[in-house]
């Protein structure tokens, strides 16, 4: 009896709970998958097998295996700014050790091996599937460009930018200078930046070139951010 009301429980529709799960087993066991093998090698069928679920049950979240790479790929893109973005009373208090501080968390980010992986995935597929890749664009890169242009944006409000500096170009050169170089530098198979103490010496020397000549004279530098 016990075992028959068991089976009866779990056959039906499953709580919200359980659904999360199930939603994060699926999305965590696809981006393995897809950062180890590729999109083209790793099948719904494979992931269904490893993650230990019904292929129909994959298939009632995502109708496509492109439907779950671009899932994928999108919470990706969230995780960064649910993890980096501050709110805007710590924007407005000091927007220029925010920006720092920012900038720091988002290396941690663009350097973890889920990351790397996925990149990997873009390079060596991208030929093949444009789509994926401009979705990639959309959803991680972007926001992570369109996020430094905004605290960019919150340091030139506060008057300690020169007036010359293009916002959205200059965002788009420091973020390439902080993030971009050292992400490219590790897909290359460099073992660069592996220590909190080695990004953060990165950092500090990347905001000192560039901050030298987009901030207003009478500006100091902000308080060294150090990693635990």
């Amino acid at each position: 009896m016990p075992d028959r009301d068991k089976r009866k429980k779990v056959s039906g529709r499953p709580d919200s709970r359980v659904s999360e799960e199930l939603d994060l087993l699926i999305l965590k066991t696809a981006s393995r998958l897809f950062g180890e093998q590729g999109y083209a090698a790793t099948s719904v069928e494979q992931i269904a097998a490893v993650a230990q679920v019904g292929k129909q049950t994959i298939y009632r979240r995502h109708p496509s295996k492109e439907s779950l790479f671009k899932t994928v790929i999108s919470e990706l893109g969230k995780s960064f700014l649910v993890a980096a973005a501050p709110l805007d009373s710590v924007v407005s208090s000091d927007p220029l050790l925010t920006l720092r501080m920012t900038m720091r968390m988002l290396l941690d980010l663009v350097l973890s091996p889920e990351t790397l992986s996925l990149s990997r995935t873009f390079i060596a597929e991208g030929w093949r599937f444009p789509d994926l890749v401009n979705h990639a664009g959309a959803h991680i890169f972007d926001p992570l460009e369109d996020l430094t242009c905004r605290l960019l944006t919150a340091v030139s409000d506060a008057g300690l930018l020169k007036e010359s500096c293009d916002l959205k170009e200059t965002s788009r050169l420091f973020s390439g200078l902080c993030l971009g170089l050292p992400h490219q530098q590790m897909l290359f198979g460099r073992d660069i930046l592996t220590t909190a103490k080695e990004r953060d010496d990165y950092l500090d020397h990347a905001w000192a070139a560039f901050m030298t000549g987009i901030l207003r004279p009478a500006v100091s530098k902000p308080t060294r951010v150090r990693t635990a």
